[in-house]
């Protein structure tokens, strides 16, 4: 039976979505949230539209997080002049630790997803999605 890509793709990532969202309930993150601290621990401190744009999501929807991570304790925003859209984000210690333990997990994941594989082969995979990732925005994988 031939399976179409699209669905080979969508099946793929809800099998991962599947062994990691178990564990973020847990964590007593939302499925959006990981993303978030993933990119903060990279880059420090950010403009809330820096995290809407890297991650192709509507600036709401990054308020949203944001306002729920904050009461959490994972991040600090400071408003400029009362708007939270136009604010700065920046990790909290308690979100440092929330994303070491979540990258343990995850690692764990990525050992299963890639189980089998060569080396050489877990490269070309990552050269395949970076690719397709390309043809299909016109811009680079960071």
């Amino acid at each position: 039976m031939h399976i179409p890509f699209h669905v080979m793709v969508v099946k793929a990532l809800s099998a991962q979505r599947n062994s990691i969202f178990p564990y973020l309930a847990r964590e007593g993150l939302s499925p959006g949230q990981p993303k978030i601290l993933a990119y903060l621990v990279q880059h420090d401190r950010c403009k809330q539209r820096e995290l809407a744009d890297y991650y192709n999501i509507e600036a709401a929807t990054v308020s949203r997080l944001l306002s729920n991570m904050e009461e959490k304790g994972l991040v600090h925003r400071e408003s400029r002049q009362g708007e939270k859209r136009a604010s700065t984000v920046a990790i909290t210690d308690e979100g440092k630790r929330v994303f070491a333990r979540m990258q343990v997990h995850f690692e764990e994941v990525e050992r299963r997803e890639l189980a089998g594989f060569s080396k050489e082969e877990e490269e070309q995979l990552r050269e395949f999605l970076r690719r397709i990732y390309q043809n299909l925005t016109g811009k680079e994988l960071e």
